[in-house]
Formats: C-alpha cells, structure tokens, sequence
C-alpha cells in the first residue's frame, strides 16, 4: 500500500490519458466521480486541492521519516519531474484545482488492497496542461486493450517494474495499479445496477457534501474498515472487526495538521437509527484513570457515559455467551444492582506483549460504593461454587485481596459481550475501584505501577497520551503504537507481519493514535489524532519470515518447490514429490490438485510445454527411467509416460525448442555422460542414440542458439571436459575441450557477439576460472586464492542465467566474489555441505541464497551480506524466490520435512 499514495499517480495518468485521448474524444457528458466508486471501499477521500494536500503533507516534519521508504520518495521524485513537464509557476496546481478528485482503497485480493484514483473535470480548460506533456511523453511506453467497448490504457514505467493502468470514462480520468479496478469503474459507468459507496453511505453525502475548513474529508463505514482488518489479521484474529462491522458505523472526517500531529475529524452515523450512545452529562468530566494507566499499556479504552447500560446497549456479535453463567450473572449480580453501583466510568488496559506469555489486561470499574460491589461478587462466586468456600481461590499483594472468578469471559458475560480475553478473571479492590485482571500476573502489575508512579499521569514521557484523552468524551480509544508493535505482529498475517518488521522505524514514529466520541446535540463528533515524534532511529532488520501459505504432505518431501504459470489467469501453481515418489501438483490458494505416483525421482527441472499448441500448458519432466507429461488437471498427454531406452539412469533433462515453434526436444544426460534428445513422441533423433561423453555432467545439457551463428549443445563433464556440439551432436571444436582436473560447478553463459566474443565460464575444482569461446579457445585463466587443498569453490548464477558470482568455501568461511573477482561479501560459516542460489531482479533487487544441508537452514543475504531473515528458515532444498513490482515484496518457496511454505517479504 505504501507504494500507492495520493496525487503524484493520478497526476501522473491525467497527463498521459489527456495526451492520447483528449483531442480525439470529446466528453460526452459529465459524471460525478464518486459514482465509479464501489461500495466495498475501505475509505473514499475527496478533494477538490490535490496538489494543496499533496505539498502540506511532505511539508510535516513526519513526511523526511516515512520518506526514508523508497516507494513513498519515488513518488515525491515522480511530483518533481511531472512539475517540470508541465512546466513549472503552479500549472499543475491551476490545472487540478477546482475538479473533484478521489482516491478509494479497495480489496483486491486476500490481504491485499490497492487504490483507485479518480478525477471529474468540470470544464474543459486542460488543453494547455496536456500539450505540455503531449510531447514529452514516449508512445512506446503506453500500450491499450478494448474492456467493454471502453479502451484501457497502460503505462508501463521505464526505471520501475510497475503498470499504471488507466482510462476516461467520459469526463472523468480513472487509474490504478490494478487494472481489476478499472474494469470495475467501467462497469459502473455502463450499470445501473451496482450500488455504488454513495448509494450505499447516501448519509455521508447528504450530510457534507464538500469540506468545510479542512484541505480534504475521508470518508469511510464500519464495513469497509472490517474488512481492512480482515485482510491484515490472522483469521483467528477477527473477533473485534466483526464487532465492528455489526454497528454499520459511517464517518465524514476531514483532514487537518497540527504540530506533531495529523487530525480527522467530524461526525458519525449510523444506519436504521442504531446509534451507540456515549452521551456524557456529568459536569465537569469524568475520571481520567490517569494515575492508574500503567505506562506498559498498549491500547487504552475508557468510558465515561451517563449509566453502564450505555456499554451493555454496544453488544458483541462475536460473543458466544454461556447461557448458565448469563443465568448466573443476571440473579446474582444484576438484579442485586452490580451494575447500578457502577459510575459509567470504565478503564480497559491491554498491556504490551511480552515473549512466549499471554497478554495481560486490566479492567477498572469504578463505584458509588466499591464495598458493595466487591462483596456482591463474592457471594455471586461463592454460589457459583454451590456454597462451598473450600474452593474459592482468594490471595493477597502489597496487602492487596485477590479472588478469582473460575469462569471463562466473566467481564463478558457481565458486560454483553464487551471486554473479551478472560480465560479467568482475578478480582480486587483498590480506592473506589473494582479491577479485574485476566491474570494474577495483571494485577500485580496494576498495583507495582501506581506505587512506583510507573503510570501516565505520573511520567513526563506518558504525559502526551493524556492529552488524546478527553473527560468530556463518551468514548476514549488510545494506542501507544511502540508499546502495542508486539501485539501487531502476532496478529497480523504473514504478508502485514513482513511489511510492518521491514518499516518497523518509519511506522513506529507515529507513535500515538487517539480515537475520541462525544455527543453534541443529536449528532455524534468524531475526533481521530495521530501523533508521532522525531526522535533518532536505528534501522531494524529483526525480520523473522512467517508462512503466508503452507500444506502438510503425508510423505517427507524430496523434490521442489517448483513454480510454475497457470495459462488461464497467470497465478502460480506448484509441484513437489515427496519420499514415496508421489508428485503433487496444487495452486496458490492451496488448492490440491492432482497427485500421481511415479516411477523413480525427478531428475532435473520440471518444464511447461504446449503440447497441443493451443496456449495451455502441461508440465513435463524425467526420473532416471521415464519421462512423464501431464495436464494441468492430472491427465497423462497422449504416448506418456515416456520409457527410456538407455539402460544407464537420468540424472539430468533439459527442454529444447529450437525456433519457439513448439517442436520440443528433450536434451537427457545419463549417468555415464551419454545424451540422448527424443521429440516430445519419445523417438530418438540422429545423432543422439547415444553421442556418448567421457563421463556424468556437472551440470545439464543445454541448448544455447547464439545470434547470428547458430545452435550449439553444450555439455560440461565432471572430470573437466567441456563438449560444444551443433544439433546434430557433432563436435564442433574438434576434440573436447580440457578445463582442468575436474569441474563441480555449474558455468554461465557470457553472450557477445559472435561465436570468437561468446564464452562460456566456469571455475574447476582447484579454483580455476575459466572462460572459453565457441571456437574452443581459452580466452581466461585465473588462480582464485586457495587456502588449502579441501577449500571448495562454486559459481552460482541466477534465476535466468544472467548473472553470476563465485563462491569460495573454506572450513569455517565462505566468500562471494563478482564476476571480476571482487570480494562481494564473507560470511563464517561452518558446514560440510553448503549449497547456493542466487536471485536478481534488477537493480538492487537481488537475493543470495545459502543452503546448510547439515543443519538443514537456509540463509537469505542481500549483495551487502546483510541477513534479510534473521532466524533462517527450516529446510535443505532449493527455494523459488518471485518477486512482485506491483506489491515491491519477494515471495519465497521451500520445502522442509513434508511441510511446504511460503514466505512473504516486502522491501
């Protein structure tokens, strides 16, 4: 999401729309933006100042923090240069100002969301604007496609891996990173059906339909914020957002700076007349709490209304409640008066999670007559316990009486489902305070806080979060986000989890978020404040991955994770083989697909070929005797599997297409070195039957056509022989070509010009590199430093052959060198058995993996030897690595045990 801010993107698409479309298509008549909008927004801001916003908001002294996040200073950079294009002197403020525009987050998958960016012109004054651009902007960059009889434009940006997908829609200009999102405005433009968020909050509208004295208004409902959280939580996280949801809470709140400080404010709605009352008539306020709120408090709720039925009226949808414990607690506590003696003034504190415990938390009632209170819940336990005070469990602290009530969810059940998280409640007095605690542990912190002054009115350094406590307000909700960062991590989702470690500095800067209602007359004013601070951070890269998707096997896994593109929507789907030899093939929404037991293990890659050359994609592979092929379903293709002739078995097959005419060719390596290729009938070519080499590959066989010269095979042997063969597996350097001793390691391919420039590089056994052109000359030969004889060394290249490293392993240190046999970074590390990977995606965007195969972890480095994981993960296979553009994260895939899983990473 951070990826995704505000005007600079939709300025952006304004100019390049304007500029294909503006003179060719006049508007036809004249929309209101908000119209396209969909009802399942999580929140709708309107302006009609874009550019006015856009500058107060990198202007607070917050914007330098957050804009340490590369995403968030490419799109201040984006600003600067569309400023230039337009020309400078306020253009592009004159031009924008005055035209409503909006920006909605929608859902757009699970745990995920993206923004749709709208603006409604007016007039029809922007020809200036969109000349200015016309001619600076490259054609080549964008691309269309018909959706509805309506053309959706793409542009695909030159130094970012991104697509802005963009459209008019007569005189409105709709973008967004997701395309799904702009075919869902064109169908609102052509529907009169949909309900739209206007149709569905028309109270938003008909109460403010323009700000106020505020730069913009958010606009938002309960159900939409549910199911933001919904997508950030873990599922068994979910209790208080279908709380949430069940209210049908609507808000106009408009959007102010203060110092230190960012401000939402207005009023609050609610549906079919159901408000949540929080009316608040005492004079001169209510109690604050403030010398009892601990300074360990997470998240802080207090009330401060007439009577407590006001909480009771609230309810919990979430809440399954006892019947005989709500029978219990209607005899014995509420027609006794419990709740009468009750003030209306009520503390909840959620403390800050701890390392392998629970979260305590630390409910404050205050009483008319505390005694009273205490003594009717007392004998309320004593009947639960049918009299018998043998087993009433009661103990003191600091001369403190504690009780406990051996009830689950007592406070909800007293409070209609409100105050949830009390597997047992302890009890005790303290003042004119009943306080009740989830664990004794609680309490005694309650109690160890206020007599060592530990307690926000008693810290100067507290101080400031009483300030977003109102005695006036019905209803108060305060976050000390460093102390609840715990607390969020665990309840997020995987992805959210990743996102939040990485810009665990930036966020945590905004370090208070205080939540304010009040009655006013009929209407309920909402105040929302967001605090942060500037003190000096460190850069945290305490990241500890957690599955953002796994499946259990049956089987120890063997083989895998292999990736691999659904043809029908371009999701990935997988395949692994577990110890039984069983492959297992199923998609990213865990989703199971097929399983089928083979004939041996699967030697090599596992390849997508279209059989049928008709755009769908079956996968293909060998074991040491077969080669099998199957469609996406599980369904054997026509003449497999495929039995081998050779008698010797498979250690490697490489896939050939010769002219990308779908006449595949299978390239297999045995493991006395002979190569075969078979057409995808299984009939063995000429030439191949076998063209026998002088021992097993270090690598596969593959096949490299090099511009302008040809098809060559290539094959490196073991023993330090490397085979250059045309197609019809005749040599074509006259007699293999000698690299030294021995060879381990893979090679890459150096690609320049001709066969003379073209090389192919490798290092030997005893640390020689070496490079060899298609002519079989020696056109390199360098020494890497051997510090002794059982000193390994490697190339590693990556995921498509571009690039490539060296690595050099000692007893207790590995080094990774560059291509130029610079140090890139060392490591101590100390194994036997150590295998590599490595992942480029583009300029900084790179991943170097290392395998322990002994201790079974796997190490993800940056190129700076920075550790991206700091608790590695489980496994000793190879991973997949995708990354995403569009979300800036890595996705990695490994298999540990019979346990697939994915991991998210953002960067």
């Amino acid at each position: 999401m951070l990826k995704r801010l505000l005007v600079v993107l939709l300025v952006l698409v304004i100019g390049l729309a304007g500029y294909l479309f503006y003179t060719s298509r006049a508007f036809t008549g004249e929309l209101e933006a908000i119209d396209l909008v969909s009802d399942d927004a999580i929140f709708v801001f309107e302006t009609k100042e874009p550019v006015k916003v856009w500058n107060q908001l990198v202007s607070q002294p917050i914007w330098q923090r957050l804009s340490a996040v590369p995403s968030l200073k490419d799109v201040e950079n984006q600003l600067v240069v569309l400023d230039s294009l337009t020309g400078r002197g306020g253009k592009l403020e004159s031009t924008l100002s005055g035209n409503k525009f909006i920006v909605s987050l929608h859902p757009t998958a699970k745990s995920e969301f993206d923004f749709l960016f709208s603006v409604a012109f007016e007039d029809k004054s922007q020809d200036q604007f969109i000349q200015s651009i016309r001619d600076k902007v490259d054609p080549d960059q964008v691309q269309s496609r018909s959706h509805s009889g309506e053309t959706i434009y793409e542009y695909k940006s030159p130094d970012r891996n991104t697509t802005l997908s963009y459209a008019v829609l007569e005189n409105v200009v709709v973008a967004s990173y997701n395309s799904f999102l702009i075919e869902e405005a064109i169908r609102y433009v052509q529907s009169d059906h949909l309900k739209s968020f206007r149709d569905t909050y028309k109270e938003l509208y008909a109460s403010q339909s323009e700000p106020k004295d505020g730069l913009g208004i958010f606009r938002l409902g309960s159900a939409g914020v549910s199911s933001f959280m919904n997508g950030v939580a873990q599922n068994d996280q979910l209790d208080f957002s279908h709380n949430l949801a069940q209210h049908q809470l609507s808000a106009n709140l408009e959007l102010k700076f203060a110092e230190n400080k960012i401000f939402l404010d207005g009023f609050t709605f609610y549906k079919d007349g159901d408000k949540v009352d929080f009316s608040n008539g005492k004079k001169g306020g209510g109690s604050l709490f403030s010398n009892f709120i601990s300074n360990r408090t997470a998240v802080y709720f207090q009330y401060n209304v007439n009577n407590i039925d006001q909480l009771e009226r609230i309810g919990n949808a979430a809440f399954a409640p006892k019947n005989t414990l709500m029978g219990e607690v209607d005899k014995n506590l509420k027609q006794q008066g419990f709740l009468e003696n009750l003030s209306g003034e009520v503390g909840y504190m959620v403390l800050e999670k701890l390392p392998n415990s629970d979260t305590d938390k630390v409910l404050i009632l205050k009483a008319t007559d505390p005694e009273k209170g205490l003594n009717l819940l007392k004998r309320f336990n004593l009947n639960l316990n049918q009299g018998d005070s043998s087993k009433l469990l009661s103990d003191h602290y600091k001369e403190q009486e504690l009780f406990l009530i051996n009830q689950p969810e007592f406070p909800a059940h007293l409070f209609n489902g409100q105050f949830l998280g009390f597997s047992h409640t302890y009890i005790t007095q303290y003042q004119d305070m009943l306080v009740l605690g989830n664990t004794t542990k609680a309490i005694k912190i309650f109690v160890d806080d206020i007599y060592n002054d530990n307690t926000w009115g008693r810290s100067l350094n507290q101080r400031r979060f009483l300030e977003g406590v109102s005695k006036n307000a019905g209803f108060n909700f305060i976050v000390n986000i460093p102390r609840f960062w715990n607390t969020l991590l665990e309840t997020s989702s995987p992805h959210w989890k990743g996102l939040f470690q990485k810009y665990a500095p930036q966020l945590k800067s905004i370090d208070l978020m205080a939540l304010q209602l009040s009655e006013i007359g009929d209407e309920q004013y909402v105040n929302l404040e967001l605090g942060y601070n500037l003190k000096p951070i460190k850069e945290v890269k305490d990241i500890v991955l957690t599955e953002s998707m796994g499946l259990q096997f049956s089987e120890p896994l063997i083989y895998g994770p292999k990736t691999l593109e659904n043809f029908n929507d371009k999701s990935t789907d997988f395949v692994v083989q577990d110890a039984s030899n069983t492959i297992h093939f199923f998609n990213d929404e865990e989703e199971r697909i097929f399983s089928k037991q083979l004939e041996g293990k699967i030697k090599g890659d596992v390849f997508q070929i279209d059989y049928y050359k008709n755009g769908k994609l079956q996968l293909v592979f060998a074991t040491e005797r077969m080669i099998y092929a199957f469609d996406r379903l599980g369904t054997a293709l026509p003449g497999y599997p495929i039995r081998l002739p050779q008698q010797e078995a498979v250690t490697h097959m490489s896939l050939v297409d010769y002219n990308h005419t779908r006449d595949y060719r299978y390239f297999v390596a045995t493991t006395n070195g002979d190569l075969y290729i078979f057409d995808k009938r299984g009939n063995n070519l000429e030439g191949w039957t076998p063209r026998k080499t002088s021992g097993t590959l270090a690598a596969a066989p593959e096949h490299h056509r090099l511009s302008g010269v040809g098809d060559y095979m290539v094959a490196l042997n073991r023993n330090g022989e490397l085979y250059i063969m045309n197609r019809r597996g005749e040599l074509q350097t006259g007699a293999p070509i000698n690299l030294g001793e021995g060879v381990s390691s893979d090679y890459a391919l150096i690609q320049r010009g001709d066969k003379g420039d073209t090389q192919i590089v490798t290092v030997t056994a005893e640390g020689e590199v070496i490079r060899v052109n298609f002519r079989g000359e020696l056109t390199f030969r360098n020494q890497l430093l051997r510090p002794d004889k059982h000193t390994r060394f490697s190339l590693v290249k990556d995921q498509m052959g571009d690039r490539y490293y060296f690595v050099v392993q000692e007893y207790n240190k590995i080094s990774i060198l560059d291509s130029e046999l610079e140090v890139v970074f060392e490591k101590n590390m100390v194994s036997e058995n150590l295998d590599y990977q490595f992942f480029s995606f583009g300029g900084d965007k790179n991943i170097f993996v290392v395998i322990d195969r002994v201790q079974e972890f796997i190490f993800l480095y940056n190129l700076e030897g920075e550790l991206l994981n700091t608790r590695p993960l489980d496994g000793s296979h190879r991973v997949e690595i995708k990354y995403s553009g569009s979300k800036n994260e890595y996705t990695i895939y490994a298999i540990h045990q019979n346990q697939f899983s994915a991991y998210k990473l953002p960067l």
